[in-house]
């Protein structure tokens, strides 16, 4: 559930939009690519980036990025939660099938 506010974090915003277009590129983007689909500066882009691979949201191949082993782990995390989720409603009904 989304957190009730009136007032965005535009630096969160600018993150996602960044991670969204390196998650959808076939290949590493550069700051410049990210620049152009996102419709932000590139030093804005540059700067974002470079937060985001200290915090290894990101990782940088050759000239470009892609996303990074700390939102594979996020990504990771949440599959092994759905995964038990399931596992659970399949018990669930698997005993009401027994009835």
């Amino acid at each position: 559930m989304a957190a009730k506010s009136c007032r965005k974090i535009e630096v969160v915003i600018t993150a996602d939009q960044i991670l969204g277009a390196i998650q959808d590129a076939k290949e590493p983007m550069s700051v410049t690519e990210l620049s152009r689909l996102t419709g932000l500066s590139v030093d804005s882009c540059f700067r974002q980036i470079g937060t985001m691979e200290e915090l290894r949201w990101v990782e940088k191949i050759g000239d470009g990025y892609i996303i990074g082993m700390r939102m594979a782990g996020f990504r990771a995390k949440k599959k092994a939660q759905l995964l038990n989720e399931r596992d659970v409603i399949d018990r669930k009904l698997s005993e009401l099938e027994e009835c």
